[in-house]
C-alpha cells in the first residue's frame, strides 16, 4: 500500500510512515491518454504491463501492423479465392507496416502538438473526425509511398476502380478499429481510475480513522492508573518514604514519555524500551514481588522507528490479564530481535494465559488493526501459548 495515515503535505511522516501527495487517477489517466500515451494494442491486458516509451510503441506498432497484415491477407484468400504466395504475404506486410507507421506518427504527432488533447476536449463529431481522419489519409499516403517507390504489382492503382474502392474499404475499416478502440480504451481506463479513486477514498478514510484513534490512545492515561498510583505515592509516603520517592519517579518518567509520544509521530524501540520501563517500574513497586520484568533491546535495533503505542497495549494486556489476576504473580519479558527482514517484538507473560480460540480482546484487535493500516501485509501480530504458562504475542514490523 502506498500507505500514509491521511492526506498530508508531501514528506510528512505519519504513524512512522512516509506520506505522499494524494494524485487523482482519473485526471492521471484523461491527461496520458490525450497526450497521445496510449497505444491501441493496449486493449490486450497483457500488454499494459509495460510503460509507455518510445521503443515499446514502435515494437506495439509492428506487431498491430502484422496483425492488420495477417486479417486482410486472410480476407483477400477467402473472398477472391487466389492462391496464397509468399509475395503476396510479403506484399502486405510491407503496406500494412507503411500504413501502419504513418498512422503511428500521424496520432504521434497530434499528441505532440496538442491536436489531440484540443480534439477530445471538442465535441464528439471532431473526435471522430480526428481518428478516423487520420487513418484513412495514412491509409491513402501509405499505398502511394509503396507504389511509387517500391515495385510489388500495384503500380497504376489509382485508375483501377477495383483497387481504389479496395483501398477506400480498407482505410475505412481501419478508422472505424482505431475509433472504437480508441472510444473503448478511453472509457474502460477512465472506469478503472474511477475504481481506484474509490478505494484510494476509502483506504484514506480508514487511516484517517486509525490515526483519531491513535491520538486518542496516545492523549489518555488510564484513570484507574493515575489514581491508584497517586493513592500508592500517598501511602506509601510515611511508612516508607524511600519506595514512595521511588514509585513517584517512575511515575513522572512514564508521564514524560507518555507525553513525548503524543506530541510524535514516530518513535524508536530505544524510547519505547524506556516508555515500558517507567510503566513496570510503576507497578513493580505497586505490586510488589508480584512483578518480575525484563525488557531486551538490542543496540543495533534501539533506532528503529515505528508508529508509537504499539508495544504499551500488549504489555497493559499482559499485566491486566494474565499477571494480575494470578495471586502470585508471575513475570513478563519484552524481547526484540531481527528476523531476516523483520523485526520481531516479543512480550511474554507467565500469567493466567489467554482462552485457546481467543484473539487477545479488543485491545489487541485493534493493534491488528492499526497494523494492517499501517504496514498491509507486511506487519503481523500473533499470539501463542508461553511455555511453562501464560501468553506470548510477537509483533513482526518490516525491517
Amino acid at each position: 500500500m502506498k500507505a500514509a495515515l491521511s492526506a498530508s503535505p508531501a514528506g510528512r511522516s505519519i504513524g512512522g510512515m512516509t506520506s505522499t501527495p494524494i494524485e487523482d487517477p482519473v485526471a492521471r489517466v484523461r491527461t496520458e491518454i490525450e497526450d497521445g500515451k496510449f497505444h491501441p494494442l493496449e486493449i490486450i491486458p497483457f500488454f499494459r504491463r509495460w510503460p509507455c516509451s518510445v521503443l515499446r510503441d514502435f515494437i506495439y506498432t509492428f506487431i498491430w501492423n502484422c496483425g492488420f497484415a495477417a486479417v486482410f491477407y486472410t480476407l483477400d484468400i477467402a473472398l477472391g479465392g487466389n492462391r496464397s504466395s509468399w509475395a503476396k504475404v510479403n506484399a502486405y506486410l510491407l503496406i500494412s507496416n507503411v500504413v501502419g507507421y504513418l498512422i503511428h506518427f500521424g496520432f504521434w504527432s497530434g499528441g505532440a502538438l496538442g491536436i489531440e488533447r484540443a480534439a477530445r476536449r471538442s465535441h464528439v463529431l471532431v473526435k471522430i473526425l480526428y481518428y478516423s481522419g487520420i487513418p484513412t489519409l495514412s491509409v491513402l499516403g501509405g499505398f502511394w509511398i509503396v507504389s511509387h517507390f517500391m515495385d510489388i504489382g500495384i503500380r497504376g492503382w489509382g485508375a483501377s476502380p477495383a483497387a481504389v474502392m479496395s483501398i477506400l474499404v480498407s482505410s475505412i475499416v481501419i478508422s472505424l478499429v482505431l475509433t472504437a478502440v480508441f472510444f473503448w480504451r478511453e472509457r474502460s481506463a477512465v472506469a478503472e481510475a474511477m475504481i481506484e479513486r474509490e478505494r484510494t477514498k476509502l483506504e484514506r478514510i480508514e487511516r484517517e480513522a486509525a490515526l483519531a484513534n491513535l491520538r486518542a490512545l496516545q492523549a489518555q492515561i488510564e484513570p484507574h492508573f493515575l489514581f491508584n498510583t497517586l493513592a500508592n505515592v500517598t501511602g506509601l509516603i510515611d511508612p516508607d518514604p524511600a519506595k514512595a520517592k521511588r514509585m513517584l519517579e517512575s511515575f513522572i518518567r512514564f508521564l514524560r514519555a507518555t507525553l513525548a509520544a503524543t506530541r510524535a509521530e514516530s518513535t524508536t524501540l530505544g524510547d519505547e524500551a524506556g516508555l515500558i520501563g517507567a510503566f513496570l517500574d510503576v507497578l513493580g513497586v505497586r505490586m510488589g514481588n508480584r512483578l518480575r520484568y525484563k525488557v531486551d533491546v538490542p543496540e543495533d535495533l534501539a533506532a528503529f522507528t515505528l508508529p508509537p503505542m504499539l508495544i504499551q497495549p500488549v504489555v497493559e494486556n499482559a499485566i491486566r490479564h494474565g499477571l494480575e489476576p494470578k495471586v502470585d504473580g508471575g513475570e513478563i519479558a519484552v524481547r526484540v530481535r531481527r528476523e531476516g527482514e523483520q523485526v520481531a517484538i516479543e512480550v511474554a507473560d507467565t500469567g493466567m494465559g489467554f482462552a485457546p480460540v481467543t484473539t487477545g480482546g479488543v485491545g489487541l484487535t485493534n493493534l491488528r488493526d492499526r497494523l494492517r493500516l499501517l504496514y498491509g501485509e507486511r506487519a503481523s501480530l500473533t499470539i501463542r501459548e508461553n511455555a511453562p504458562a501464560g501468553t506470548s504475542v510477537t509483533i513482526r514490523l518490516p525491517a
